[in-house]
């Protein structure tokens, strides 16, 4: 499984890539309030952590090697993405 985190900069939309979602929260202070229970969406998005402040998890397609991408945004990124 792997991460993606969308964030915005002063320069624009960046992603990281964490080794875990759990790393990511704690050197960006960002709280985890949860986990994701949402039985309407994929499975593999059972049981991530939720973020305060952060729109996620959300389904983020497929490495080449096929491993699932589950993905967050900021609240900034998520506005500009769905305009």
């Amino acid at each position: 499984m792997a991460f993606q985190v969308v964030v915005t900069t002063e320069e624009g939309m960046t992603s990281i890539y964490p080794d875990s979602i759990e790393a990511f929260a704690e050197d960006h202070f960002a709280e985890i309030t949860g986990t994701h229970s949402n039985h309407r969406t994929r499975a593999e998005l059972q049981g991530q952590p939720t973020m305060r402040g952060y729109i996620g998890p959300c389904w983020g397609g497929e490495t080449e090697t096929g491993d699932p991408i589950i993905r967050y945004e900021d609240a900034q990124a998520y506005a500009d993405l769905s305009t």
